[in-house]
């Protein structure tokens, strides 16, 4: 621990004295402490002390000071990698009605995504998202929309909606007997609705699942 607390000192351009006022411990200790002359094993509040005052994490002086409990905390939202939790599924620029149903062109390989976020047994196609009438709900340009694929889905969930055969579109949608609205999350853009025959416009591709930004 000694040499890995003179090399962070020096490295850092604190001298033994600056180091001990601003842990908090005597100047002649800390030079022991380099010197390989503390026989002892070094405490873990005197650690914490030698940390704080280089201003880096516990865990890296108390390894090397033999404290096997003090380990690099792990953030709770991490998940352990397996790369066979990991599926590919393909990813498409655009989607139209096509004369068998949905026709997704303009193939641009895979991207990858955890079994835990999809259903076992359904179908998923990621697409590239354009525009911005959807930023209300923080979906941007270039983002990676997976959809699950299929017509079910709640009133206000956002779908691949594809009116009169176009370009499919992200919408948030609500539909009645009599009429579907799709309702952008920008405000500069007013919802679109549609009547009577004007509903067998509307192709429903599938529900959104997950967004990914793109840095």
């Amino acid at each position: 621990m000694g040499n890995k607390v003179r090399e962070l000192r020096t490295s850092k351009r604190i001298s033994i004295r600056q180091l001990a006022l601003q842990a908090g411990i005597s100047p002649s200790y800390l030079s022991r402490l380099e010197n390989g002359k503390i026989k002892n094993r070094v405490k873990l509040t005197t650690v914490e002390k030698i940390a704080k005052g280089l201003r880096v994490p516990t865990y890296v002086f108390a390894q090397a000071a033999g404290i096997p409990e003090a380990k690099e905390p792990v953030p709770s939202n991490v998940r352990p990698y397996d790369a066979n939790d990991i599926i590919q599924i393909p990813v498409v620029g655009t989607i139209r009605c096509g004369p068998n149903g949905l026709a997704m062109n303009d193939y641009q390989g895979y991207e990858s995504v955890s079994k835990d976020d999809i259903v076992e047994g359904e179908n998923y196609f990621w697409l590239i998202t354009a525009g911005d009438s959807m930023i209300g709900d923080h979906i941007q340009p270039d983002d990676y929309a997976l959809i699950q694929r299929g017509s079910d889905f709640n009133n206000g969930d956002i779908c691949a909606v594809i009116v009169d055969g176009e370009e499919g579109t992200l919408k948030h949608v609500t539909k009645t007997r009599d009429s579907i609205v799709l309702t952008a999350s920008n405000s500069a853009y007013p919802p679109r609705v549609f009547v009577g025959e004007q509903m067998n416009d509307i192709y429903i591709a599938g529900k959104l699942v997950e967004i990914k930004h793109k840095f």
